[in-house]
């Protein structure tokens, strides 16, 4: 049952309809009865509790606790650090459950392939109008919207950055696994792309080139055959790298592309078939510096402990300049989960935000190098880690419930491949009867 709940849960992961508080929506009840199911499966004997980086999950808490407090508690703080509190819970019990259990973890990325291609299918469906008008009602989808969103509530954010982890779980996944329906895989890769090509999430976009790089860069490390010789290939690529781009400085002298050079990319884009990615690209960056200036300039030394989680729209009220339907200034948030953690969660949840990206990012290269593992592509996960890392800088991600399972997918993989563990490939799902 423990399991059966967790693949609804992956099914229903980019579902945002309908919206309740805090960005909760019904697949949260499924999300909320693993849990249960998968904490109370550690009282039986010989199971313990493993917490992921229990270090920053605590600097998160306790500067959500201290911004909250000090900043006045509201209903907006006590219900963000309360989905905080169930995201990291979420986090755990996806962890505790799936450890040491590599044939449910093929399971549930091979859930989580077969689910986006459904939601691709659909989103794709949506904008498109395809989609018969009962069903786009249901999704709240709105008529002549440029973006798509699909099932995501209308929040293309979201529906970018699942679908951009969703074509690294499906290489992750190894699915298909017989060679004549290769070209199947091939084909819904295709679908995927396509969907988040279809988002316009620019975000999402950023970190499907980070993660196809970092795919890349994994490559070439795993032409090492030693750990030493693997490090002798880093250290070679970061040699190189740092001659070229000294040459490049020395001849050309600092780049100085800034926000005028990209809106005049963005200039020639419009009209074509990329008006809604890069055609859209020069005023998305500069919206973006005007929300980031904005917030560190009214934030000032109240960023030390935090304005308070959840509370940077509202408490510093920071917008593009854009205007409401009301004539008012259309609020913002801050698109930049570094910077949100900075300002929301002061420095402690700054440093907590930074330790958890690098061990996971640590534990990503880790995978990356092993490429493939008792047919888990886990280079894919380690390059959705990396994708990710490179979305929060456009978007704040980590209230997506998406990034969390695929941060506990990384940390289980990452242990699955540590050395001196060999879990054969025939091991049968542990629990399949939980």
């Amino acid at each position: 049952m423990t399991t059966l709940l967790l693949c609804a849960t992956t099914v229903l992961l980019p579902l945002l309809v309908p919206r309740g508080p805090g960005n909760s929506s019904p697949a949260d009840l499924f999300a909320a009865a693993f849990i249960v199911l998968a904490l109370l499966a550690l009282l039986q004997p010989g199971r313990r509790l493993e917490v992921p980086v229990p270090l920053a999950l605590g600097l998160l808490l306790a500067g959500s606790l201290l911004g909250l407090a000090l900043g006045g508690p509201t209903q907006v703080g006590a219900l963000t650090l309360a989905v905080d509190l169930y995201l990291t819970l979420l986090l755990v019990a996806v962890v505790n459950h799936l450890r040491g259990d590599p044939a449910t973890l093929r399971l549930v990325l091979v859930t989580w392939t077969v689910a986006a291609l459904a939601w691709a299918a659909l989103l794709l469906s949506a904008h498109y109008r395809l989609l018969p008008a009962g069903l786009a009602g249901m999704l709240e989808v709105p008529v002549g919207a440029r973006r798509a969103a699909g099932p995501a509530g209308n929040n293309v954010n979201l529906a970018g950055s699942y679908l951009m982890v969703s074509f690294f779980v499906l290489v992750a996944s190894s699915w298909p696994r017989r060679r004549p329906l290769r070209v199947a895989r091939a084909l819904a890769g295709a679908l995927l792309l396509w969907a988040l090509f279809a988002t316009g999430s620019l975000g999402g976009l950023l970190g499907l080139a980070a993660g196809g790089c970092a795919i890349a860069i994994g490559a070439y490390l795993r032409s090492g055959r030693s750990r030493r010789q693997v490090q002798a290939l880093a250290g070679a690529a970061l040699l190189a790298g740092s001659l070229v781009l000294a040459s490049l400085l020395l001849v050309a002298g600092l780049p100085r592309a800034g926000v005028a050079e990209v809106r005049a990319v963005s200039e020639r884009a419009r009209g074509s078939v990329f008006q809604q990615t890069v055609g859209r690209a020069g005023d998305s960056l500069a919206g973006r510096i005007a929300l980031w200036s904005a917030a560190i300039d009214k934030a000032g030394a109240r960023a030390v402990v935090g304005v308070g989680p959840g509370e940077a729209k509202a408490e510093l009220r920071i917008s593009t300049g854009a205007l409401a339907p009301d004539g008012t200034p259309e609020l913002k948030s801050l698109h930049n989960d570094y910077l949100a953690f900075a300002v929301e969660r002061g420095v402690l949840g700054l440093a907590g935000l930074l330790i958890l990206y690098a061990v996971l990012l640590y534990r990503a290269l880790g995978l990356l190098v092993v490429g493939t593992w008792n047919d888990i592509g886990m280079a894919g996960l380690g390059a959705a880690a990396v994708g990710s890392a490179a979305d929060s800088f456009f978007h704040e991600i980590l209230h997506f419930r998406h990034a969390v399972v695929l941060f506990a997918l990384v940390w289980v993989a990452s242990e699955l491949v540590r050395p001196g563990r060999d879990i054969p490939a025939t091991v049968e799902p542990r629990h399949a009867a939980t």
